[in-house]
This record gives C-alpha cells, structure tokens and sequence, in this order.
C-alpha cells in the first residue's frame, strides 16, 4: 500500500498533538530496567532490589504506584576484579539508560579490591544492608548505611556504617535482609560450625542521628537447620520475611537434596521452631531466591521453566493457600532473582497484582534488570471479537500477493473496563503493536510483518483524528514480507465522534497462515487462529479467535504450499519453507523464466509438517546463478505449489 505524501507532511503537526503514551517497552510493564549495548555496564547485573518509601505513580489503573529506584550489584571492571560487586542504584523507568537515566554508585572500590554485594531496604527505603568482603570471599561482613530519600539520586550517605555482623576470622555472614519495622535483621551464616544457619539480630536506627545499635544479646541462631538440635552440613539461606507476618520467613534449603524453599516460624531464643515446605509434593528441581508479596499470599521464586531441570530458570509465583503455581516466563533466555514490590496495583478490570524486580538474559542484550508482573501469564485473558477476511480459500489459487485480513474489536464489556482497541492510550487503555520478543498482536503465535519492530504505530493513530478516516499504519521497511505490497493495520474512527469506534484491521500473509494449516493436517477444516495481544499498561492479556478454512476438492491428493522464501531478494542464499499434510516424498526445484531447471534443492521423504531448506543460488553444475527472477516449485504426493523469487547481485 502506498502512502500519501501528504499524510507523511503532517506529522510534525501530529507530534504537538500525541498524547503521553505509556512507557511500557515489550509487553505491559515487561521491560528491562538497566541499559542495551550502549550501558557501559553491561558486564554483569545481579540481586536487584526495590527500594520503597519514594514512589512514582498515582496509585490508579493507569498510573500504577512503583518504587522510584532499584538497587543492584555490577561486576567491577577492574582487570583481576571481574567478580568483584559494585552497588548501583537506577530509576526504575522501563529502559532507564535508554531514556538518559544511567545508574548511580553507591558502593564501589576503584582498585577492585573491596566487593559489595547482596543489597537488601529497609521498607522506607532509608536503610540499606549489604555485605562487604573481597575478590576471593575470604570472609563477609554485613553492614547497614543510611541514605537521603529525597527525590534527587538518593545515594547521599548520612551518617557512617553500622556493621551487623563481624566476618574477621573468616567468618561469613550473608544475604541480609529487614523485617517490616527495621527491627530486626536475619541473614545466613557458617559462624555455628560446619552447616550454614539463620541468624537474626535485633537493632536500633535512628534515622535523625544517623545512627544505630546492635543488640548482641539477641542474636540468635535458629534450629530450622538441625537434626534432633544436632547440627548438620545442610544449609539454610536467602531469607525472606513475610510482610504480614514477621515471625514467619521463608528460606531456601538443601536438607533435602536439591534447593527446596521452606517457610520457618521463628522463635525468640531459635529453639522449637517449625517449617514446612512451600509445596507438600515439590519437584526436585531447584527453587531459588524466595521474594514475599505484600499480602502473604504468595511467593515469588524461580526454578527450572515447566519444572524441566533441563531448562533455563524462569520466574514463577505460587499461591500458598491453593498451591498453584504459575510460570512467568519472557523469551527462555533465563530469569532469577525475583524481588517483589510492596504496593498493590489493580488493574482497569479490577486484578490486583504487584510489581517485581529480577535479572534475565532475554532479548540479547547482556544481563540486565528487568521490570514485570504477574498479569500477563497469571490471569486469564479478555475476551476480543476477531474475525477473518476470507474466510475460506482455495488451496489449489494463486496466492502470490495475497493477504489474510483479521478485523478486531472489543465487546462491550471490555470497552466497559476502560479497555481501547487502538494504539494510543485515549480514552483507556490500549494496546501493544510490537514485533519485539514478546510480540503483539500475534496470530497463531506469528508476529504481523506489519507491526513495527520499535515504536508502537501510535503517531498513525493520532493522524487519523487529523481527518483521514480510516488511517493506516504502515510498515515503511519490510525485509520479510514480499516486495511488491506492503503491510499495514488500520485504526477505523467514528465519523460521529472522530474518535476510534473499537476496530482495528490487521493484515497477515497469506502463505504463512496457510502453511501452519496445513502443517497440521487441517486442509478442509475450519480451524480456529488463536489471536493474542497485550494492553498498554499493565500487559494484561487479550484473547480471540478468527475461523479459517482451506479448501481443496481433490483431498486424497496430498497438501503442499510453500511461504515466501527469505530473505527475497536474496544473495547469494535464501531459505525456502514449505509444509506438507501428510508425510511423503517432496521435490523442491528451482526455475528460470525460460522454465529450464536450474536446481533440485530437495527430493526426499519429509514427515507432516514444516519444513526449512536453503537454495545457496549456485545451478546443477555448481556454478553461481545469474541474476534474476526464478520460480521455486514444491511436489508432493499430487499436490504442487509455486513461488516467485528474486536473485539480485
């Protein structure tokens, strides 16, 4: 589709109108936090923790209440030092390096001798934990320092350290973490013998002089990790509170073989102390950095995705009173370290959920912190009405340029929560067009070629209130989708109100859908397309089905298309896709205008399903290709398909 260059002339004009869109990134508020390639910290980020009493956010479905800043450990860059912790601090704005809000240090040794690591605040964000120890972690002491909590940087100390717990000797003492009223503080420890036990300590900090007592009478060493009050070589870690109740923590342990979480009932003098397992039958699989919500309902952890030890650790949440289990996931690249926010958010829908923090490696950009919520994968999801355009095609058609339209509107009852079918947050909240790692809209899980890869088609919207009903949102760009058409999705307005009137029109390739079709031996059924979106704000997930059916009078024949091979043009290879309903022998062969074979790329027996093989552009006789257009025929069992592709040197 070609556009006016009239329409691209206004949209300076259309700038100064845009309303301030949400700053979601990926899908809601999954997002990272700390920076892309352009970080200068991309060396290593871990043990992310929010820190409360400063907020941003008013508290309502669209502008949720967040903790201002993050804490965090990065590795020095210190040549010998890489192992050696930094704490940094950064906004937690979703892509703050991006958005110019680089992090602040509030612990580093220049020589890369000293390491600070494992952060833990106080509820109001004015008291920070954390343990100071060496490259080689020869011994570990635990500390708490004060900060200002006004609006700036927050990183200005007052007052000096306060050591908790003494690790000379080689003692060490780690992983501290607060109770609710900065009373108490409980870490880990191997200061009892050979097992590494729960300790808590009682203190005093007052935050007007700076200062702050110890109570060694109080520390105590807790029995959860005894046998019969024996000790043992077993290990208890990584404490947690529960916010609402502080004589209940929970811990990770090994007493059982592999990492399992335990919540204890602690006792003042540690002796009759009870635990049990967060899961009465857990999977023995390793359950790691146990994070408290605020309500005690439940806990934040993460393990193995689908429980699988050999899969890369995701983020889930289990309901204590239920036992279910949910598995937050991104793009399996391996999330951990979860730590939850305590302000309660609701969504326009009425779903309270809660911000937490964590460390992943997805979307290729390093280790970095991330920002999320349970909403997206906990919830289920909203209903839409989608529908396709057509709604039967013929298989045996042409389908060189072709096109499946997919028409989107929300029913009443979603429009009534606050919920828009556009792109831009007028009037509600709408929804996410990005073709980033966790994509939306999609289509049998297929991303749109129309949807952009960054931005999100908002400025399109806000034209279409300029006058010019409907508008389209083109991608100007498209490597992947054929050459000779572009794609687009449209946002259709009421010429009533000149406002959106809840329909969007999305278009997919044609060739694509069809070959998951018939992939999955589905010629001649109607088959649903499972259309998925995110919204805005809170990534709450949207839901809808468009009916599709292929025909094909001859069904005894075999099934065989063919997507569009990419890159197209291509020099000198290009990847050819076809599927096939049935297993059976395919032939895949390259022509020239003239219809003389140039290549058998493929003659063998395929199992249903889609497949992948490579043209490299060199002829029969090994030499390369010329320039030009040439038709890729795939055979199988009677059926026959075609595509155009270009060789452009």
């Amino acid at each position: 589709m070609k556009r006016l260059l009239s329409v691209v002339a206004i949209l300076v004009l259309a700038a100064s109108l845009l309303p301030v869109k949400s700053q979601a990134g990926l899908r809601g508020a999954f997002d990272f936090i700390t920076g892309t390639g352009a970080d200068p910290n991309v060396r290593g980020k871990f043990s992310p923790v929010l820190r409360g009493g400063i907020v941003t956010g008013t508290g309502t479905p669209a502008s949720p209440t967040r903790e201002r800043w993050i804490a965090f450990v990065a590795l020095s860059a210190v040549s010998g030092s890489e192992s050696v912790g930094e704490i940094h601090q950064v906004r937690n704005q979703d892509q703050s390096y991006a958005r110019g809000n680089p992090d602040d240090i509030m612990f580093k040794d220049d020589t890369g001798a000293i390491s600070y690591i494992d952060p833990a605040w106080s509820r109001d964000g004015k008291w920070l934990a954390y343990v100071v120890t060496d490259n080689h972690v020869n011994s570990a002491s635990i500390y708490v320092q004060q900060f200002n909590t006004g609006t700036g940087t927050g990183t200005q100390k007052l007052g000096s350290p306060i050591l908790i717990a003494d690790g000379a000797g080689g003692q060490h003492h780690r992983h501290p973490a607060f109770n609710n009223a900065a009373t108490q503080i409980a870490y880990d420890s191997d200061a009892g013998g050979p097992s590494i036990d729960i300790w808590t300590v009682d203190v005093a900090l007052d935050a007007t002089a700076h200062t702050g007592m110890v109570s060694e009478a109080s520390r105590t060493r807790h029995a959860l990790g005894m046998d019969a009050n024996t000790l043992n070589s077993k290990a208890e870690f990584k404490v947690d509170y529960n916010p609402a109740d502080n004589t209940k923590i929970a811990y990770v342990t090994n007493r059982f073989g592999v990492f399992q979480i335990q919540i204890g009932t602690l006792t003042a003098d540690g002796n009759g102390e009870s635990s049990i397992n967060i899961e009465p039958n857990p999977a023995l699989v390793t359950h790691d950095n146990p994070s408290w919500s605020e309500n005690g309902q439940y806990i934040y952890y993460d393990a193995p995705a689908s429980e699988d030890p050999t899969n890369p650790q995701d983020i889930w949440r289990l309901t204590l009173a239920t036992g279910q289990k949910c598995n937050i996931f991104i793009d399996l690249a391996g999330d951990v370290d979860p730590d939850v926010s305590q302000y309660t958010n609701t969504t326009r829908d009425g779903l309270p959920y809660e911000f937490f923090t964590f460390i992943s490696q997805a979307n290729n950009i390093g280790v970095q912190v991330w920002l999320a919520e349970s909403i997206q994968n906990c919830s289920p999801p909203l209903a839409v009405q989608v529908s396709a355009s057509p709604s039967q095609i013929d298989i045996t058609q042409g389908t060189e340029s072709d096109v499946i339209s997919t028409f989107i509107t929300f029913p009443q009852s979603v429009r009534a929560f606050g919920y828009v079918c556009r792109a831009v947050n007028i009037g509600g909240e709408a929804m996410r067009f990005r073709r980033s790692i966790i994509a939306s809209p999609t289509l049998m899980g297929l991303r749109s070629p129309a949807t952009p890869d960054t931005g999100d088609c908002s400025g399109m919207d806000a034209l279409a209130q300029l006058g010019e009903i409907p508008i389209d949102c083109a991608t100007w760009v498209t490597p992947d989708f054929f050459t000779d058409v572009q794609g687009w999705w449209r946002v259709d307005l009421d010429p009533a109100t000149v406002q959106p009137n809840h329909l969007v029109t999305m278009y997919w390739l044609r060739r694509t859908i069809q070959a998951r079709i018939v992939a999955l031996g589905l010629v001649n059924k109607y088959v649903p397309l499972t259309w998925r979106a995110y919204t805005n704000v809170t990534g709450r997930q949207l839901l809808g089905f468009a009916y599709l059916k292929l025909a094909k009078a001859n069904y005894r024949a075999g099934s065989i298309v063919l997507e569009q091979n990419f890159p197209n043009p291509f020099n000198p290879t290009t990847n050819i896709k076809f599927a096939q309903d049935r297993p059976g022998n395919v032939e895949v062969r390259v022509f020239n205008v003239r219809g003389e074979l140039v290549r058998t790329v493929a003659n063998q027996w395929y199992p249903q399903g889609l497949h992948t093989v490579a043209w490299d552009g060199k002829t029969r006789t090994g030499g390369a290709a010329p320039s030009g257009v040439y038709y890729i025929r795939a055979k199988s069992l009677g059926g026959t398909d075609v595509i155009k592709a270009v060789l452009a040197k």
